[in-house]
């Protein structure tokens, strides 16, 4: 359905209408906001705030389709795909949640940049009327599709995600040190468990923080690393990473591994990434986003990157062997937003034929 919203965009016969068609797709799909960022500021913030940022950036994802919008088809031939570009990379691309460019992987599995081109040509192709290159287009789909039916690597198999359903582990006022002792609990459980020579993927933030130096959760860590190294398995672990004298990062830690922190790019705006706090997380925005695990270049995602363009292109780019997402939902379990974002994900992986891998709290 994505895909209709710039063929809507080039059929609107106003710049209003065009704009309240790519305005009404950019809400509905970040419908699950304002419910949920109420959650997640209810300490900090009133409720009128959530519903004021979910409306906010729904008209800036609209922004560049209201004023790029044009009468003729031949000048809406350029300007569609420059706003499909603006709305991908920063500024707007730190919050340009769902981009209609993701129908690539619906539409042309396996085709990875290539695909993404057939897109934009097969938008360019309908403004301009050109019904026979149309349907060369739609018949590489339909080929593409068939292809894809192929089964994942066998080596994936090995690989997978754990969902956990824990409650917040830190509020304003203190850390919720009994959802602590439950997490940490959990992972040793788990890297007990776990069977020589595979990989698990655990949801973002699952570790209490971890600080340099003697911390006592460090050193723990340290041991379950040692037993996961002598059976050759690896256990990827969101934590935030504590290191005086540097900002906070989200990331997920290789235990089992000599993989350094695979940390997050771009945190969540207002609510994790401040850079005018002392308290924010560190972001990267134009890192690689690739770690090597297990002997796999991995394409990871926390949370909320997996909702952007820009940073899983740059991840494609690199040329990953598997996508790895972790995400902490319990601000979100009520709304649409954990589904939608494992299905972001599920279409990069169909898009550059990669398998994918996902864990989740919520």
């Amino acid at each position: 359905m994505a895909a209709l919203v710039p063929v809507l965009w080039s059929l609107a016969g106003s710049r209003w209408w065009a704009s309240a068609a790519t305005l009404a797709y950019y809400l509905a799909a970040s419908r699950g906001l304002p419910f949920g960022a109420g959650i997640f500021f209810a300490e900090s913030a009133p409720l009128w705030f959530s519903w004021a940022l979910w409306l906010v950036a729904g008209m800036v994802n609209a922004l560049p389709w209201l004023l790029l919008w044009s009468e003729t088809p031949r000048r809406q031939a350029w300007t569609l795909p420059v706003a499909l570009a603006l709305t991908a990379v920063p500024p707007i691309g730190f919050i340009g949640w769902v981009n209609p460019m993701t129908a690539a992987g619906v539409l042309f599995p396996g085709l990875g940049f290539v695909g993404l081109l057939c897109l934009v040509a097969g938008f360019v192709l309908i403004v301009l009327r050109c019904w026979s290159a149309v349907a060369v287009l739609a018949s590489m789909a339909v080929v593409a599709n068939l292809v894809m039916l192929q089964a994942r690597p066998a080596w994936a198999d090995a690989w997978s995600g754990h969902d956990t359903a824990f409650a917040r582990l830190q509020t304003a006022a203190a850390p919720n040190f009994l959802a602590e002792g439950q997490r940490m609990a959990q992972v040793l459980m788990l890297a007990a468990q776990l069977e020589p020579g595979r990989v698990l993927v655990l949801p973002e933030t699952m570790l209490p923080r971890v600080r340099q130096g003697n911390d006592f959760n460090a050193s723990m860590l340290a041991d379950v690393s040692a037993q996961l190294r002598t059976k050759g398995s690896t256990m990827l672990v969101g934590a935030e990473m504590s290191i005086p004298g540097r900002p906070i990062r989200n990331a997920l830690v290789a235990l089992g591994s000599d993989a350094g922190p695979l940390a997050q790019r771009v945190p969540v705006p207002i609510g994790m990434w401040r850079p005018w706090a002392a308290d924010s997380i560190a972001a990267d925005p134009f890192g690689s986003g690739i770690g090597l695990v297990a002997g796999r270049r991995v394409a990871y995602a926390i949370c909320y990157e997996q909702l952007l363009t820009f940073p899983m292109l740059v991840s494609m780019a690199n040329r990953p062997d598997v996508i790895v997402g972790a995400a902490n939902d319990w601000w979100a379990r009520e709304t649409s937003i954990p589904t939608i974002q494992g299905q972001v994900l599920d279409v990069w992986g169909r898009l550059f034929g990669l398998p994918v891998i996902r864990a989740t709290n919520i």
